[in-house]
């Protein structure tokens, strides 16, 4: 669920009418998300509902709004088991309209400097996060060398 945030700031568009052609007012278009993910596997109803909100909170960190997705009803969020994967580990599902909400969380934008390193950094110039490939191949490739010695 991390590349949730993609979605940050998605442009919900009004609908001008049913498919009856009559009009339809503040109802917009949603698109209906599925993202898999690991989980514990639960062994019990009180563990299946620790799993379901640690999967939901994760969706929301991402989203960038917390509670959107149990908040509202609307969103028909709901979380399946895909398969087994290990002996402590499910693959999951998760299913949700976007909320409205996320319509109005900043945007994270992916920037490069002239060195070839990548930043995620917001609309305000706030810098999230960075990846220091270039530094990375640098030190690789400026590390000594061994020589093979007879």
């Amino acid at each position: 669920p991390e590349f949730l945030d993609a979605f940050r700031g998605w442009e919900f568009h009004e609908n001008d009418s049913d498919n009856a052609g009559t009009a339809v007012k503040h109802k917009r278009k949603r698109p209906m998300v599925h993202v898999h993910c690991f989980g514990e596997k639960a062994k019990g109803p009180e563990e299946t509902a620790r799993v379901e909100r640690q999967v939901r909170e994760r969706c929301e960190t991402a989203l960038g709004y917390e509670g959107c997705l149990s908040s509202s009803s609307d969103t028909e969020y709901r979380v399946r088991v895909v398969r087994d994967v290990g002996p402590r580990k499910n693959m999951l599902c998760v299913s949700f309209r976007l909320p409205l909400e996320v319509g109005g969380v900043e945007k994270l934008a992916i920037t490069n400097d002239a060195c070839g390193s990548a930043a995620v950094v917001t609309s305000n110039g706030k810098r999230d996060r960075t990846e220091t490939k270039a530094a990375t191949e640098d030190a690789v490739s400026n590390s000594p060398k061994r020589s093979k010695e007879s």
